[in-house]
């Protein structure tokens, strides 16, 4: 069985020599994490009852080409995908938002019980459906959460998505509980039902 973590690396880009749009929230945020808990899980495999597979989607911004591409072209069965983590926009803000509840609150109580213990930043509204680049994998029947800061996007799309901006110990708590929800489903095994 199978956890997916994942982010989109592309941003908006440049207009010319002129204009450039640098994306540290949207999304450096989301792909630096990735690569984080990449480094952390390595170091545990020993450990783990679930493999993790880490996946950092292209084209994102043109309309979830990659994203689509994969839960078109799954490398292992999708049945065998217990849970998927998407991060998108992850450090600017206040708080921590966790989509895609409504469709998983099994996945949504756990997390809300890792925020309870150990984080206490995360806002207790939610929503159905995916969300970004969770979507093509929901509409295929697996289980995720899309984590996102509130508040996270007064400078979306914008030259002014630099790294000054980013607020570090949101991030940093958005991270510790995308690590959680990992080290619970794919090292201590639990895996909620859906209820």
């Amino acid at each position: 069985e199978y956890v997916i973590v994942s982010a989109h690396l592309d941003h908006v880009g440049g207009v010319g020599n002129m204009l450039y749009y640098p994306g540290a929230n949207d999304n450096a945020s989301g792909s630096a994490a990735v690569l984080e808990l990449a480094r952390i899980f390595s170091n545990k495999k020993s450990s783990l009852k679930r493999s993790i597979l880490f996946v950092l989607f292209g084209s994102e911004e043109k309309g979830l080409v990659g994203s689509e591409y994969l839960a078109e072209n799954l490398p292992v069965d999708a049945s065998q995908i217990v849970a998927m983590f998407n991060m998108d926009c992850i450090s600017y803000g206040d708080s921590i938002k966790v989509g895609n509840g409504k469709s998983n609150p099994g996945l949504w109580n756990m997390a809300m019980e890792q925020d309870s213990l150990y984080i206490n930043r995360t806002v207790h509204s939610t929503w159905g459906g995916g969300g970004a680049d969770l979507t093509p994998f929901h509409n295929k029947g697996i289980p995720g959460l899309y984590f996102v800061t509130t508040n996270s996007y007064d400078y979306l799309h914008l030259p002014g998505d630099t790294p000054e901006t980013l607020n570090v110990s949101l991030y940093t708590d958005l991270v510790k509980l995308v690590s959680l929800m990992c080290y619970e489903i794919a090292i201590e095994g639990r895996l909620p039902e859906n209820e």
